[in-house]
């Protein structure tokens, strides 16, 4: 899925004029790697971000604009889907910054990884859940 951050990546090599294999060549990485970030198949993390912003020459946050209302058109669509499930109460109205933070963070993850923080986000909720019942 194209991104901002794909949007910019590629933006920003052109205005350097440099090719794809060596922007890969200074952050010592493979072509195919950068390539997909420039497509949006996967995402560099915020180490890598850093790294490219200095091939650049530029600040790490140019490579970030626009991505905060990415997340929030992300967020909202996932909002917008069954509503039939109470287990879990969502706010569906615009996310915080922290809340955006945390998306990002966990777009950033490895599956396993995902899993885990949402194992873990999931026993926080059954943990009040269950000490608001027993306040009861």
């Amino acid at each position: 899925m194209y991104s901002m951050i794909s949007y910019w990546l590629k933006f920003y090599r052109h205005e350097c004029g440099m090719t794809q294999q060596q922007v890969a060549d200074r952050l010592k990485i493979e072509r195919s790697t950068y390539t997909y970030y420039e497509t949006g198949k996967t995402k560099p993390d915020i180490n890598t971000l850093i790294k490219i912003a200095k091939v650049f020459n530029i600040s790490y946050q140019k490579l970030l604009e626009g991505v905060e209302e990415e997340l929030e058109d992300a967020i909202a669509e996932i909002h917008s889907g069954p509503e039939d499930d109470d287990k879990y109460k969502y706010r569906t109205h615009a996310a915080t910054k922290y809340e955006v933070e945390l998306l990002f963070v966990v777009r950033n993850l490895n599956p396993k990884q995902r899993k885990e923080v949402m194992n873990l986000a999931k026993s926080f909720i059954k943990d009040v859940e269950t000490e608001e019942e027993s306040e009861k």
